[in-house]
């Protein structure tokens, strides 16, 4: 019991260090289009827009990332969520709205995770 709360204060210092996330899946832009905008709706910022699939494989599960960036481009907020969770064949595209995570002038939208359903060539 002691050694946990001695550790207690050197884990609470490593939260505080967190890295921004990053997709779990290298060149996605090779197999996504994405097209979004940001748009106020009452008081909060909400990015809208539509994700292509233009690989010749069916993907369905699809994550992006969408982070609040600040004047020099570091990340000051992200948020994981869903584009759609259901299957998309080739050359289909699914529209996605997030309401952003913080408030901020510029934004970034990525795909984080992905899951390949097959197909393709």
């Amino acid at each position: 019991m002691l050694a946990l709360l001695l550790a207690l204060p050197a884990l609470s210092a490593c939260a505080g260090r967190a890295q921004p996330l990053e997709p779990l899946v290298v060149g996605w832009e090779r197999i996504f289009r994405l097209e979004w905008r940001v748009v106020r709706r009452g008081d909060q910022q909400v990015v809208s827009g539509y994700l292509t699939n233009d690989s010749p494989y069916t993907v369905m599960r699809v994550q992006l990332l969408v982070e609040a960036l600040d004047a020099n481009g570091a990340v000051v907020g992200q948020e994981v969520t869903w584009a759609t969770a259901v299957m998309m064949t080739p050359s289909t595209r699914a529209f996605f709205e997030v309401h952003v995570p913080a408030s901020s002038s510029a934004y970034r939208v990525r795909v984080f995770a992905f899951d390949n359903a097959g197909g393709g060539a």
